[in-house]
């Protein structure tokens, strides 16, 4: 197990919404709108603390549906954004304090990055999320890659109402 967190891998998907680039730049930076779609249906109770600035943290936790999940009934992410190009990029850390499978049982997992960029098209925006630093354990990044497609759909019912 050693192995997959020295070994990382990355995924990449691509969504086009009906909605302008400063819309869903708005929905990743306004504590409300992440609130509403970041943890897909796997979390109710969202919560988010955002400052979008260089260097500023970030943390949006969720109480789990069902209750408890694995030995605790909240789960959360945090991190500090590298870089903000308002309506056209963000580069954030990623701090697991959630069990995503490699850190189960208070593994050490190394952070993470996501890299998402918004890019005005004809029918609205083409945000890109590139995710970074999985440990590649052959199970992990097929994890995260359902969970954010689940979140993106839930993503454009915010973005396109």
């Amino acid at each position: 197990m050693a192995d997959a967190y020295m070994k990382r891998t990355e995924f990449v998907l691509e969504r086009v919404f009906r909605a302008s680039p400063e819309r869903v730049y708005r929905a990743w930076t306004d504590p409300a709108d992440i609130s509403r779609w970041i943890w897909a249906s796997m979390g109710r109770d969202v919560w988010a603390e955002l400052d979008v600035s260089v260097g500023g943290a970030y943390r949006v936790y969720t109480r789990h549906k069902g209750g408890v999940h694995q030995g605790a009934d909240w789960s959360g992410m945090c991190g500090v954004y590298v870089e903000v190009e308002p309506h056209r990029k963000l580069v954030m850390t990623v701090h697991w304090d959630a069990d995503v499978g490699y850190n189960q049982g208070g593994a050490l997992a190394l952070d993470e990055v996501v890299i998402v960029t918004f890019d005005e098209v004809p029918d609205g925006t083409r945000m890109t999320w590139r995710h970074l630093g999985i440990p590649d354990d052959s199970m992990s990044v097929n994890g995260h890659r359902m969970g954010v497609a689940e979140s993106l759909e839930i993503l454009a019912g915010v973005v396109e109402e």
